[in-house]
């Protein structure tokens, strides 16, 4: 398999020496792109200067987490990719994690890790929500005592690290230009859910994300309640009226802001009309 790990960097000198030695060590042959987002901290410099086996694209300007992942699978799909392995700038991939992931890859899903903390000493906190989304059977194996199974279905995992079959990108599409900053993965999981697609846990491979709950928390939270309006509005799998529905009960907590956030909507029902029908289709949209 022709696998291609793509990594969106903006001034990740904190991280991007740690996460791309951890790739040297991986058990599966693979590539590396990073999509440098303009950093003006050296991490480039870095790059070229320590790793000169890293493909690496600068970016004229920050393109965000959605468009810059877009231009490295651009990349992965001119080359005859058959996986991309999206990986965030401060994560670090356990050795076996690609071969292990592999071993459960059908061609169809996105594949993911167990998502560990910085240090490895704990589940990272949004993953941790994830694992309710994987019913009884995971619990069960493990209280249980049993050898835990190579694979479970999952719901929604953050995008730090997905292994994506490129037919997936061909029928599905990159990430949404509406989002620029958080939300795109809500998004894409949305999409994947609309196409009968899923989320797949290797649960014998291991990713630590060096972060809190959010890589930018106050920022996160600013936005929080306009992405949630935006991911209702380009659900595919919604109609007006649940989308209608949905609005109604994240506006009645904070009618002020929902004013704007309908004001907002007037103005971008278009492009959010656009994208609903982009998304319904089979197709390679936003790439």
């Amino acid at each position: 398999m022709n696998i291609y790990i793509i990594i969106v960097t903006y001034n990740g000198m904190k991280w991007i020496e740690k996460c791309l030695a951890s790739l040297l060590h991986s058990t599966y042959p693979i590539k590396v792109i990073v999509v440098d987002n303009d950093s003006t901290d050296g991490t480039g410099e870095l790059i070229l200067s320590s790793f000169p086996e890293v493909i690496w694209l600068p970016q004229k300007k920050n393109l965000g987490f959605g468009q810059g992942n877009n231009a490295g699978i651009r990349y992965a799909l001119a080359h005859q990719a058959d996986y991309v392995l999206l990986l965030n700038q401060d994560a670090y991939l356990q050795p076996t994690a690609v071969e292990e992931m592999l071993k459960v890859a059908d061609g169809e899903n996105i594949i993911t890790p167990i998502h560990l903390n910085g240090d490895g000493s704990r589940l990272d906190s949004n993953f941790r929500w994830t694992l309710q989304n994987t019913g009884n059977q995971l619990l069960d194996d493990l209280l249980l005592c049993e050898e835990p199974h190579a694979a479970y279905d999952v719901g929604e995992v953050c995008a730090a690290c997905w292994l994506i079959p490129i037919e997936m990108l061909r029928r599905i599409g990159g990430f949404n230009p509406l989002f620029t900053q958080y939300g795109e993965d809500n998004n894409y999981y949305t999409r994947i859910i609309y196409h009968k697609r899923k989320i797949v846990l290797s649960a014998h491979s291991r990713v630590w994300h060096d972060r809190v709950l959010h890589g930018n928390e106050r920022l996160y939270n600013k936005k929080a309640f306009h992405l949630q309006t935006l991911v209702i509005s380009c659900d595919p799998s919604l109609n007006i009226c649940q989308c209608l529905y949905r609005w109604m009960k994240l506006w009645v907590h904070a009618p002020w802001l929902a004013l704007k956030e309908m004001g907002w909507l007037i103005l971008h029902v278009i492009p959010i009309m656009r994208s609903r029908r982009e998304e319904k289709k089979e197709q390679a949209c936003w790439l």
